[in-house]
């Protein structure tokens, strides 16, 4: 195995390590916060320190060994960091495939995260809410709409933790761990995706998973000005409501996004842009503090 078939499950969302052995030494060292190899020559002391009484100081091990050897190797092993000649070092291969043993809940290899998105995702959706009932409810031509997957869908099937392979599987999943405790709230949420799919339907774009953040946007538009009407759905009526229905959606993708569904979150931050209330100047103001208030409100507006 290569190391970019191994994948980063901590990061969001999941990614593939780089392809070299020296690019994805380098990621580990970035990802977990200390150095885990480094081959060290004079020639690159040098250039690292700029003189030789500067690299004493900031690498006096290193330095003895290049004295009396060619090359002298920093590596990680059991929680430190080693320094030994070159030739008493083990390979960079070596020192990559012993990190990702020990970090193994973390990194993850390919074949075995691809078994298991091999599995149906869908049929993973079971618990007291059966979110894969609400998915029952739909007709053949959603269904369809819904079982594909856009151009934000995580190609790398070994990056996807979620293990879904189209939008149906993974909003069968996003339901049963965020609204599958309850029916009400799988009701709610329900209802909030559909009008979702029922606006992107009547404008003729999709799967979710393939909607670019100026759609989204055009979304949250339609239904702060109430345009609903067009899809068929009825619009929110209340502010709250529509506060509502668009933290559904983020949350929706959001969870896709971090879980490595997607590669990219076009929602994100998409339930922030709701009316923000004004407040007046000597609201809840202390009596006499009035005026005091409005000046340092006029001069924040200067």
């Amino acid at each position: 195995m290569t190391p970019a078939d191994w994948i980063d499950t901590a990061a969001v969302p999941p990614r593939a390590l780089p392809d070299t052995v020296e690019a994805a030494l380098a990621y580990l060292s970035e990802a977990l916060g200390h150095a885990v190899y480094a081959h060290w020559t004079l020639a690159r002391i040098k250039r690292r320190y700029g003189s030789l009484a500067e690299a004493k100081a900031a690498q006096p091990v290193v330095l003895k060994l290049l004295l009396a050897h060619d090359g002298a190797v920093e590596y990680w092993e059991r929680g430190r960091l080693r320094t030994v000649s070159a030739n008493q070092a083990p390979s960079p291969q070596t020192v990559l495939a012993r990190l990702l043993h020990t970090h193994r809940r973390r990194f993850r290899s390919g074949a075995s995260s691809g078994k298991e998105a091999a599995v149906p995702a869908a049929a993973q959706a079971t618990g007291p809410a059966a979110p894969s009932s609400w998915l029952a409810t739909h007709g053949p031509a959603e269904l369809a709409w819904l079982a594909r997957a856009g151009r934000f869908a995580q190609p790398h099937a070994a990056a996807n933790t979620l293990g879904a392979a189209d939008d149906a599987q993974a909003l069968a999943l996003f339901l049963r761990e965020r609204a599958g405790r309850s029916p009400h709230t799988l009701r709610a949420y329900g209802a909030e995706l559909r009008r979702l799919m029922r606006w992107c339907g009547a404008r003729q774009l999709g799967p979710l998973s393939d909607l670019k953040r100026q759609q989204l946007l055009a979304y949250r538009h339609a239904l702060q000005h109430g345009e609903g009407h067009t899809t068929g759905a009825r619009p929110p009526r209340s502010e709250a409501t529509r506060t509502r229905a668009l933290a559904v959606v983020a949350s929706c993708y959001r969870y896709w996004y971090d879980t490595g569904y997607l590669h990219a979150n076009p929602a994100a931050g998409l339930s922030a842009g709701s009316r923000a209330r004004r407040l007046r100047p000597d609201a809840a103001a202390p009596a006499g503090a009035a005026g005091r208030v409005r000046r340092l409100a006029r001069r924040a507006g200067a």
